[in-house]
C-alpha cells in the first residue's frame, strides 16, 4: 500500500498501525521487538483509513493533528470495524483530548514522552484487548452468535470517568482523566463543554 512502511514480523503477533508525521514514524517504529509486534506506519491519513479498513489492526497509536487529517477520523474508523481496535492518542495539546474521548480513544499519551513509555503503554492496551475478547468469549459460550455480528469490547484503557466529579467549566457531572502530569497532577476532561485542565490527581 502506498505511503505505508511496515516491519515484518510472524502474523501471529499484534498488528500496529501508527499514524504521525513521517519523521516521527520512524523514530516510534524501531522500538517495538519485532519478534513481539509487527508494525505499520505512515503519516497520512487516507493511507491509515484504508489500512484499517484491510488490515483490521489490534491497536492503532495516531497523533492528533496530522497535515491532511485528524486522528479523531482514525480513531472513529477504528472504532467502527467489527472488532474494534484499541487506539491510543498522542498530542502534545491537550485541549484537543475531548474530541479523542467523545470518539472512544482507550488511552492518551501527552507529548513529549519518553520511548519506553509509549512501548509499555502500547503493551498494557494490548493486554487489556485480549483480557477483553478472552472475557467476552467466555460469556458467549452457549449464546447464538453470528460471526458477521460487531464485537463490542469492554471499555477498558487508561482512561478513566469519574461520574461524581464535576467540570469546574460547566459543573456538569461526569468527567474523564486521561494522562497523569505527576504522581499528584493529572489532566481531566468534560465531554459536554469539551475543555481539559489540570487538577489535584483521584484515586
Amino acid at each position: 500500500m502506498p505511503g505505508l512502511f511496515a516491519t515484518s514480523a510472524p502474523p501471529t503477533v499484534p498488528n500496529v498501525l501508527i499514524v504521525d508525521a513521517a519523521q516521527i514514524t520512524t523514530t516510534y517504529a524501531p522500538l517495538f521487538d519485532g519478534e513481539l509486534f509487527r508494525v505499520c506506519a505512515t503519516p497520512h491519513v487516507p493511507v491509515a483509513l484504508e489500512y484499517v479498513r484491510r488490515s483490521s489492526p489490534s491497536i492503532i497509536v495516531t497523533e492528533l493533528a496530522l497535515d491532511d487529517g485528524s486522528g479523531v477520523d482514525v480513531c472513529s474508523a477504528a472504532k467502527s470495524m467489527r472488532v474494534p481496535a484499541t487506539v491510543l492518542i498522542t498530542t502534545a495539546d491537550p485541549a484537543a483530548v475531548p474530541d479523542a474521548l467523545a470518539a472512544g480513544c482507550d488511552g492518551v499519551l501527552l507529548k513529549p514522552f519518553a520511548p519506553n513509555l509509549l512501548v509499555a503503554r502500547v503493551s498494557r492496551l494490548l493486554r487489556d484487548r485480549s483480557n477483553q475478547i478472552r472475557l467476552q468469549a467466555a460469556r458467549s459460550l452457549g449464546k447464538s452468535c453470528h460471526l458477521s455480528e460487531r464485537i463490542d469490547l469492554l471499555k477498558t484503557g487508561t482512561n478513566r470517568k469519574w461520574p461524581n466529579t464535576h467540570c469546574p467549566y460547566c459543573n456538569h457531572p461526569g468527567v474523564t482523566s486521561f494522562d497523569f502530569a505527576s504522581m499528584r497532577r493529572a489532566w481531566y476532561a468534560c465531554l459536554e463543554c469539551r475543555k481539559a485542565w489540570l487538577a489535584k490527581r483521584q484515586e
